[in-house]
C-alpha cells in the first residue's frame, strides 16, 4: 500500500531499525525533495506496525539528447521479525508496476542485496569509479607540472599547465547558483545516466548539507555586475571532507580543474588528510593527474558489497525514447550501416521465455532521412541476439556491443549488422554522479 504522511515517523523508525540511518535531519530532505509525495513510498502493514517498505524516487535522466523518466528504488527495508516471508519481493514488484503506471521506464537501484533484484530481471548497471591519492604528493605534482609547463609553448600545455589569467577560488553564495546550473547543464549534456537538476533541485541539494562546500572558480573577484559575476565563474567543486564528490569545468579550461583540485588539496593537507578522493566518468583528465602523483584509480562494479543495478520497465518506450540518439550516432559512424538493424531478446539468469524459441521479444530499428523508427517483430537479415539480461546495460551505455560480441554474448547474423550495433551501442557512455544520492 502507499504511505501517508502520519506513516513517516514509523517509516524513519523502521529504516533507523534496519540500516542504523538516515539520520533526522537526512529524512527530513528526503521530504523535502521537490515533487516528493508519501504515496512514493511503498509499505506492508502489520496492524499498525510497518513490516517492510520502499521508496520510490523519481527523476529524470539524459541519454545523449534524450530525456528518460526514471524511479530510483531507495531504502528497501525490513523489520527483522516479517523476514523470510517475501515481503521484499513482493515490494519490489508492486515498486515496479507503480513506477510503470506513472510513466517511468527505466528502474534504478545500488543495492547489497543484488540476487533479490536479479530474480527479478535488474541487471548490473554501472560502476565505482574514483581515484585516490596523497594531497601532498598532488600539490607536488601540480607545482612541478606547472613548472615544466611554464617553459613550454602554452598552446601545447595540458591539464596541468599554468593558467593563462588568474583564477580566483571561493566558497559558493546562493545568488551565484545560476552559473552552477549552467555549467553542470553545459557538461552532462552528452553524457548517458546524469539527473537533470533544474534550479528547485540544485536549491535542495545544497540546503540537504550532504557536502561541505561548494568551491567556484572564477576569472574575476568581486564585481556589482550581476551579468559579468555569472559569466566569470568558469567551475566548481563539490566537496565533502576531503573527496572531491563533483568538479566541473568550463568546455576548455583545464587550468579550472587544477585550480580547484590544488584548493582542495590544500585544504586536506591543513586537516592533515592523508587521502584526497575524486569522483568522476573513467575518462576524466583528474584521474591521470591523480596517476602521476602515484594514486590509485578504482573501477569496480562492486564496491564494499554494493553494486548499481537497472531495469528497463518499458523496453519499446525506451528505445524510442532515444531514437534521435541512435540517428545521431548513425550519422556519426563512417562506416557504410544497412538500413535497418534487427534486435532478439532470448531467456537469459533464470528468466522465463514466451516460447520453446527462448526468445522474450523482438525488435526493428529501421533508418530513413527522417529518422530512426522502432518498431516490434522481425526476424531480421542484419539482427543481433543477445539475452534480455545484457539488454538494460546494453541500451543504456555501460557496455558496448563490441565488448559483449568479443565476450560471446551478443551474436550478430551478418558483419554489417556487427558494425552497425558498434555505432549504436558504443560502451562507457553511463555515469551517475554520486552527488544526488550521498547522504547527509
Amino acid at each position: 500500500m502507499a504511505a501517508r504522511t502520519g506513516d513517516h515517523p514509523s517509516i524513519h523508525g523502521l529504516l533507523i531499525s534496519v540500516f542504523h540511518g538516515p539520520s533526522a535531519r537526512e529524512f527530513q530532505s528526503q521530504l523535502d525533495e521537490p515533487g516528493y509525495e508519501p504515496a512514493d513510498r511503498l509499505i506492508v502493514k502489520d496492524g499498525e506496525a510497518i513490516a517492510a517498505h520502499l521508496r520510490l524516487a523519481r527523476q529524470t535522466i539524459r541519454v545523449g539528447p534524450a530525456h528518460l523518466p526514471v524511479a530510483r528504488f531507495m531504502d528497501l527495508a525490513t523489520a527483522q521479525e516479517f523476514r523470510s516471508r517475501g515481503l521484499a519481493t513482493a515490494l519490489l514488484a508492486a515498486g515496479e508496476r507503480a513506477a510503470a503506471e506513472r510513466g517511468l521506464l527505466v528502474a534504478l537501484t545500488r543495492t547489497r542485496v543484488p540476487s533479490l533484484f536479479a530474480r527479478q530481471g535488474w541487471s548490473v548497471c554501472g560502476r565505482h569509479v574514483f581515484s585516490t591519492a596523497s594531497p601532498r604528493a598532488v600539490l607536488a605534482e601540480l607545482a612541478a607540472s606547472a613548472a615544466a609547463a611554464a617553459t613550454k609553448n602554452p598552446s601545447t600545455a595540458c591539464l596541468l599547465h599554468a593558467p593563462p589569467q588568474p583564477i580566483v577560488v571561493r566558497p559558493l553564495r546562493r545568488i551565484e547558483l545560476p552559473a552552477v546550473v549552467r555549467l553542470y547543464e553545459q557538461s552532462s549534456s552528452g553524457r548517458a545516466g546524469s539527473p537533470v537538476r533544474g534550479e528547485e533541485y540544485w536549491e535542495w541539494l545544497l540546503a540537504r548539507g550532504a557536502c561541505d562546500r561548494i568551491y567556484l572558480a572564477a576569472t574575476e573577484g568581486e564585481t556589482t555586475d550581476f551579468a559579468r559575476l555569472q559569466a566569470s565563474i568558469v567551475g566548481y567543486a563539490c566537496v565533502r571532507q576531503s573527496r572531491i564528490v563533483e568538479l566541473v569545468a568550463a568546455a576548455g579550461r583545464d587550468d579550472v580543474s587544477r585550480q580547484l583540485v590544488e584548493r582542495v588539496c590544500a585544504d586536506a593537507r591543513e586537516q592533515d588528510g592523508w587521502t584526497v578522493r575524486c569522483d568522476a566518468p573513467a575518462c576524466d583528465p583528474l584521474h591521470d593527474l591523480l596517476r602521476r602523483a602515484g594514486g590509485r584509480l578504482t573501477v569496480n562494479q562492486e564496491l564494499g558489497g554494493e553494486l548499481f543495478m537497472a531495469k528497463l520497465l518499458d523496453r519499446q518506450a525506451v528505445l524510442r525514447s532515444i531514437a534521435d540518439v541512435f540517428t545521431e550516432r548513425v550519422a556519426a559512424a563512417d562506416t557504410s550501416h544497412p538500413a535497418e538493424l534487427g534486435i532478439e531478446l532470448r531467456a537469459g539468469h533464470g528468466r522465463k521465455s514466451s516460447g520453446p524459441s527462448g526468445v522474450v521479444e523482438r525488435f526493428r530499428i529501421t533508418f530513413s532521412p527522417r529518422g530512426a523508427k522502432i518498431e516490434t517483430g522481425g526476424p531480421s537479415r542484419h539482427s543481433i541476439t543477445l539475452t534480455d539480461h545484457d539488454f538494460a546495460p546494453l541500451l543504456l551505455g555501460d557496455v558496448g556491443a563490441e565488448s559483449l560480441h568479443q565476450a560471446g554474448r551478443l551474436l550478430a547474423t551478418t558483419a554489417a549488422a556487427r558494425n552497425l550495433a558498434r555505432a549504436l551501442f558504443p560502451a562507457g557512455c553511463w555515469w551517475r554522479p554520486p552527488l544526488d544520492d550521498l547522504l547527509a
